[in-house]
């Protein structure tokens, strides 16, 4: 917890984003500057995934505000996400107190450092649905269905793919336990036809909504192939890597051990030849396996990074494996005391990034009290890694202030342009078309590009918006040699005077001429 409350900001890439989207709901729930926000945003009310970071940090709204309602939903992640892993790790394993150590690794993934809060979440939701069904396949009850429903629903709308994959497991599961039960004296075909079949009365509503989505969104647009490169980024475990390459020798070395020993573990389930209760979760392995292997990083007509999210899913999975079928506690609990080992150490590097990449976030938002309320801010970040005071990057291994402006945009009402999130058409908040600064303003690169590129007269005149401000984020001389930003630059100049520049530098202010 030190990693999230240490720094006065917990940054990063898209974050501030959900903060900002969640301070507008917020807002328009109590009614205040709904006349103003209407203007660019409209409220979706179709049920769809993607929607727990933000309906959650605006619910917290009510009691803390900004980057500490933020905050406390990452606490929040942390909690769940621990005690989740740890249940189901307790259920499935036995005689390795220090195996479930293991969990740290994998809190702070690279994904969560990207912003992508409601993927992280869900992978929290995966372990609670996986033992919640688990406790339902060894006694049924309506209390434990329920408490199966509550989870399910949770993790569908936080994210698709964790839905998918606990709902995946919870079937696999229902066959492994019911060829076991074949041992214990219950006739299988009974057991599996009754379990399966509750399993497809509770996420039946959730399989339908997941089906429309995915015909909203053009349908799956699938395309299948080898993809032999993420062989190498497999064994570095390259998605735990948040900020920085310096923490690529712990990924490495956690990586590598726990393949060695989910391959261990296969001999010894080979040399066994018996199915356990259990052996669903070697069929959800295979299944990750295929899919992290196999899928586009782009398919439902965006890109997905499914390398990325789904790469955990494989280690989280080989853990699960590993769990159960390796016998030997001894080299369970001094791995589990060695990827712990590794998790400190990636804590105090972390921690030295998360410090320096919060006192950028002050040096950007140091221009709010340069801007009035009510106004319309184009951001222009030339350094998405960000810089410290001595120029230096910050996060080499991530594109952590691509959205930091919007920090300020949960401290006072403004319409911020580079809200990607509203872009998106599956989150609770998206833009009205008619002033979408995606389809509208950006030009070459576009608006959140490197450099960017915007044609902000050409914005007023077909949307009737006017850019009160341009803010700066590590302004570099050299890209007045690209041709596009070029154009963009004489805009500025001719339109707008420089109001602030924060004593690094590092932040300039700009505003409309009046």
């Amino acid at each position: 917890m030190l990693q999230v409350w240490l720094p006065a900001y917990y940054l990063t890439g898209d974050g501030p984003c959900h903060v900002y989207n969640a301070r507008i709901l917020h807002d328009l729930w109590i009614g205040k500057d709904a006349s103003f926000y209407s203007r660019f945003f409209e409220v979706s009310h179709h049920p769809d995934p993607n929607w727990l970071s933000s309906i959650v940090i605006a619910a917290l709204m009510f009691v803390v505000k900004g980057a500490v309602a933020e905050k406390v939903y990452l606490t929040m992640y942390v909690a769940l996400y621990t005690s989740g892993f740890y249940l189901l790790l307790k259920k499935i394993s036995s005689n390795a107190p220090y195996w479930p150590l293991v969990i740290f690794v994998f809190v702070f993934t690279h994904a969560l450092s990207k912003g992508f809060y409601n993927f992280s979440f869900s992978i929290a939701f995966y372990f609670w649905v996986v033992w919640a069904w688990l406790r339902f396949l060894d006694r049924s009850t309506v209390v434990k269905g329920l408490l199966f429903l509550l989870f399910v629903a949770l993790a569908f709308f936080t994210h698709l793919l964790s839905f998918a994959f606990s709902v995946f497991t919870c079937a696999a599961l229902v066959v492994s336990y019911a060829i076991a039960k074949e041992r214990e004296g219950e006739r299988p075909g009974i057991f599996f036809l009754r379990y399966a079949g509750w399993l497809g009365l509770l996420v039946a509503p959730f399989l339908a909504l997941m089906i429309a989505f995915t015909e909203k969104q053009g349908g799956l647009q699938l395309h299948l192939g080898l993809h032999k490169d993420r062989i190498k980024d497999l064994l570095q475990f390259r998605y735990i890597i948040n900020m920085d390459l310096a923490e690529k020798p712990y990924t490495i070395l956690a990586g590598v051990v726990l393949l060695i020993l989910l391959a261990i573990s296969g001999i010894v389930y080979l040399r066994r030849l018996r199915i356990n209760k259990y052996d669903g979760f070697i069929v959800s392995l295979l299944l990750v396996v295929f899919v992290y292997f196999c899928f586009p990083e782009e398919f439902l007509g965006r890109l997905i990074l499914i390398s990325l999210r789904v790469q955990l899913f494989v280690f989280i999975m080989a853990v699960c494996c590993i769990s159960y079928l390796l016998p030997s506690a001894k080299v369970r609990n001094e791995v589990g005391l060695m990827l712990f080992g590794c998790f400190i150490a990636l804590g105090v590097l972390r921690i030295a990034y998360l410090q320096r990449a919060s006192e950028g976030v002050a040096d950007y938002t140091s221009a709010l009290s340069y801007i009035k309320s009510h106004s319309v801010v184009l951001p222009l970040d030339f350094c998405p890694n960000g810089r410290d005071k001595n120029w230096q990057y910050i996060a080499d291994a991530n594109w952590l202030f691509s959205h930091a402006s919007e920090y300020m945009g949960a401290e006072k009402s403004m319409i911020i342009l580079d809200n990607y999130e509203a872009n998106m058409g599956y989150f609770p908040l998206s833009w009205k078309e008619g002033v979408n600064p995606y389809h509208h303003l950006s030009t070459g690169n576009g608006i959140e590009g490197q450099p960017p590129g915007a044609d902000i007269a050409g914005y007023t005149k077909n949307t009737g918006v006017q850019v009160d401000y341009i803010l700066m984020w590590c302004y570099d001389a050299k890209v007045a040699d690209d041709d596009g930003y070029y154009k963009l630059q004489a805009q500025i100049d001719a339109g707008y005077h420089r109001v602030y520049a924060s004593p690094s530098g590092r932040t300039l202010l700009w505003e409309k001429n009046r």
